[in-house]
């Protein structure tokens, strides 16, 4: 197992904690590899009825690692293997604990991808994908939030611009509470122990009627091309086909 992201279950709790501090634990392929295996892990964990994800360090997370070797070797979907399949693979309750700059796939994973978000105060919520030219899909990231609160979230929320508080994000429902950092995995562990008390299938049914029925347009368009558009822009067989049409010969193609 990776030692990027760390898992411990006491009292029924699955502690999951991104561990790449010095990198405010930006993800690289290897994080986001090791948590979806987490998830997973989890998922059919007996000993384990409810999850808290937080961030080793300050901030949970400041999304992608843009400086890292993966970035230019591996490809832009890759990173979204760290997202929770909830409501279709993943049934059991995840409480985010946030503290300090959630951005990017930080943002997603933590407000999106967690059942329950509990802030600290000092929590900042970005995306500042916008400054760094990133393509896209925008109604998969910004639920919840109004057309106009949207639109400055997806353009301007990036350091030095308009990030979101802790405070502002539970306004616009997407976070459950606001504490102080001293009282933060307290009140995770709170919600937690509540989560403790309702029936598993219960949870299970809720998960999966509210996330397939909720599911945005956007999301359904990006798996789509994810799935069946971008491997086939990728493949050998489309270079093999662009090359034949140029040079008015046969393709050979491979299947791949």
């Amino acid at each position: 197992m990776s030692d990027t992201v760390l898992y411990e279950v006491k009292n029924d709790i699955a502690y999951i904690t991104l561990n790449r501090p010095k990198k405010l634990n930006a993800f690289n392929l290897e994080m986001s590899f090791a948590l979806r295996d987490t998830w997973k892990r989890f998922e059919n964990d007996s000993e384990a009825r409810v999850a808290i994800l937080s961030g080793k360090g300050k901030s949970f997370s400041v999304g992608v690692d843009l400086t890292d070797g993966d970035r230019k070797m591996g490809k832009p979907w890759e990173y979204h293997e760290a997202y929770p399949l909830n409501g279709t693979d993943l049934f059991k309750p995840i409480v985010g604990a946030v503290r300090g700059h959630a951005l990017g796939l930080g943002y997603i994973i933590s407000v999106t991808g967690c059942d329950m978000t509990i802030a600290s105060e000092n929590a900042l919520f970005g995306y500042p994908e916008s400054r760094a030219g990133v393509a896209q899909i925008p109604p998969q990231y910004v639920p919840y939030m109004p057309f106009k609160i949207a639109l400055e979230f997806m353009l301007l929320s990036w350091k030095g611009g308009r990030l979101m508080s802790a405070q502002r994000a539970m306004g616009f429902g997407l976070v459950n509470d606001v504490v102080s950092d001293e009282d933060l995995m307290n009140k995770a562990e709170n919600w937690a122990e509540m989560l403790k008390k309702v029936p598993p299938l219960f949870i299970r049914s809720v998960k999966y009627g509210y996330y397939t029925q909720t599911e945005r347009s956007g999301r359904k368009v990006e798996r789509e091309y994810v799935d069946y558009v971008l491997p086939q822009e990728l493949s050998e067989d489309r270079q093999e086909a662009l090359d034949a049409f140029i040079n008015k010969r046969e393709p050979h193609f491979k299947g791949k």
